[in-house]
């Protein structure tokens, strides 16, 4: 390939990238532009820069959305679903990598169908009112959990293949048994793959909207859903919309940035390792 092919070919990939990334900024500029306009402005949905800048629109929808106490629902529910996912998950991971038999094989194909198995809604339901939880935190972390537990024992299975049972021998020589094998030693040796899962898993737990919108009540609606505080079927703010957003993805994208080293990280070691 001549060298004028080669630069021909660069400048058309470079081309489509940025046509790529077109369609992730401009949606990124109205959001931010509209969030500091007023409503007519906001309504028009373009990338323009606002004519004067309404720094209030902030301040309104942090004390009228009562973003503080959906800031709190939404941590508890993310904090607590991580919790039982990475416990839940990390544990069923270790059994079934360290114990070969048909059981455990049987149980490994059984979470890989459910990363693809899709939840009803109707029946999820139903379940939680029978167990009483309809309306709770502890249903939609319950549900969050198992959801999410059959991705992380596939993540969290690759990577204790790659431990070697020696560390296991050794331990069960000096008397440690299997609870505290996983606790103290199997655990600390897992923590980049569980950075990794807890940052990817957050990200999409935090944004949910689907399971809060189902199963809580509206004074235990997470920070996503504050948006339909100024979103309706006879009005639409569409600069308190996007002033919403904003604030809501703030903490999302204080995750990501100060930690993406470790998903990368904690990606690419658990797939070697497995």
């Amino acid at each position: 390939m001549s060298v004028i092919a080669k630069r021909y070919k660069s400048w058309l990939l470079e081309a489509a990238l940025l046509l790529f990334s077109l369609a992730v900024i401009v949606p990124l500029l109205i959001m931010f532009f509209g969030s500091f306009k007023s409503s007519a402005e906001a309504s028009r949905f373009n990338i323009e820069p606002p004519s004067e800048w309404h720094w209030d629109n902030y301040s309104f929808v942090f004390e009228t959305g009562g973003l503080l106490r959906s800031f709190w629902n939404s941590s508890v529910i993310t904090a607590f679903s991580l919790l039982l996912t990475v416990i839940v998950a990390s544990a069923a991971a270790f059994v079934i990598s360290r114990r070969k038999s048909k059981a455990t094989e049987s149980m490994y194909i059984y979470f890989l169908i459910g990363m693809i198995a899709p939840m009803q809604i109707i029946t999820t339901y139903a379940v939680l009112k029978i167990l009483g939880l309809t309306g709770s935190f502890t249903g939609v972390i319950l549900i969050n959990a198992a959801i999410n537990i059959p991705l992380s024992i596939v993540m969290f299975a690759g990577f204790v293949k790659g431990i070697p049972r020696e560390i296991d021998e050794a331990a069960a020589i000096d008397g440690c048994g299997s609870y505290r094998l996983f606790g103290i030693i199997i655990m600390p040796l897992l923590k980049p793959v569980i950075a990794s899962n807890i940052i990817f898993l957050s990200l999409g737990i935090w944004n949910d909207i689907m399971l809060p919108i189902y199963f809580l009540s509206g004074d235990k609606w997470t920070l996503p859903l504050s948006v339909y505080q100024f979103f309706g079927q006879y009005f639409s703010s569409w600069n308190y919309v996007f002033a919403d957003i904003v604030l809501s993805a703030i903490p999302v994208v204080i995750l990501f940035l100060t930690a993406q080293r470790y998903i990368v990280a904690g990606m690419v070691s658990g797939a070697l390792k497995g």
